[in-house]
């Protein structure tokens, strides 16, 4: 039992040690970069563009101002059906089914599974004083984007499809009690901010993830309130991580003594 335990709070050490360790890289990483304004950045790829030519450009920054849709126009948020530049929906199922536990016995449990979940990609703008910056959100996410929809719908009886905007879900009602729906959206003129690559790969200067890997944050908050969650988050880790490993330092001791 002592084994058992102390293993179990040494994974669970490790784990808040790696989360620790990317929480940190996460905040070094965004307190080096510039914040810069649009008409800098432009004149930097301008530079560079003429120094190397066209499609070379890729230089790490941070973008702030307020959400512009893209030149189409505003999105259509699918389930408030709201004016948006950016949205992401979640379906959740909430269903019983019957199993045996370890003695054969028939019992009924209640659980849920994720049915649909969609993130926009279109690229919309960030404008500031000086001008406006494509930026391409890719499959992110939007830290603290506006949360429009959440409710939870019951399942009709003989009722076997989901409808969310022009989709259309075939799921079966078999055991299904009813299903959670949430919705997120960034309104057109939400103040905004980026960190992330500037690059003129795809043919026209944007902002968007990182072509190596790296840090990429799309979020409505400010860099300041994201560094001081990032910083909360990496001492309440490291703290975790040390009462973790002393409990399993302690735990296999007993396991070898006993």
């Amino acid at each position: 039992m002592f084994w058992i335990a102390g293993l179990i709070a040494l994974v669970a050490a490790a784990l808040c040690g790696f989360l620790h360790r990317v929480s940190r890289t996460r905040t070094r990483v965004m307190e080096r970069t510039e914040t810069l304004p649009v008409r800098d950045l432009r004149a930097l790829h301008e530079a560079a563009a003429d120094a190397a030519g066209a499609g070379h450009f890729r230089y790490r920054c941070e973008v702030a101002g307020q959400a512009r849709a893209h030149k189409d126009g505003a999105l259509r948020s699918q389930i408030a059906e709201l004016d948006c530049v950016w949205h992401r929906h979640k379906v959740t199922r909430k269903y019983e089914e019957t199993y045996r536990d370890g003695n054969g016995n028939r019992k009924r449990r209640t659980r849920t599974e994720v049915v649909s979940e969609h993130a926009t990609s279109t690229a919309f703008f960030v404008e500031d004083a000086t001008g406006k910056m494509v930026i391409r959100p890719g499959e992110h996410t939007v830290v603290g984007a506006e949360k429009v929809v959440d409710r939870f719908d019951p399942h009709t009886a003989g009722g076997n499809s989901l409808s969310i905007g022009p989709l259309s879900l075939n799921l079966g009602g078999d055991g299904t009690i009813g299903f959670r729906h949430e919705e997120w959206i960034v309104r057109p003129g939400s103040r905004f901010f980026v960190h992330g690559e500037a690059g003129d790969g795809g043919g026209r200067l944007a902002v968007g993830a990182p072509e190596e890997g790296g840090v990429f944050v799309m979020s409505v908050k400010p860099e300041e309130e994201l560094l001081r969650g990032e910083r909360r988050k990496a001492l309440l880790l490291a703290a975790g991580t040390g009462v973790l490993g002393v409990a399993a330092v302690a735990l296999l001791v007993l396991a070898v003594i006993r």
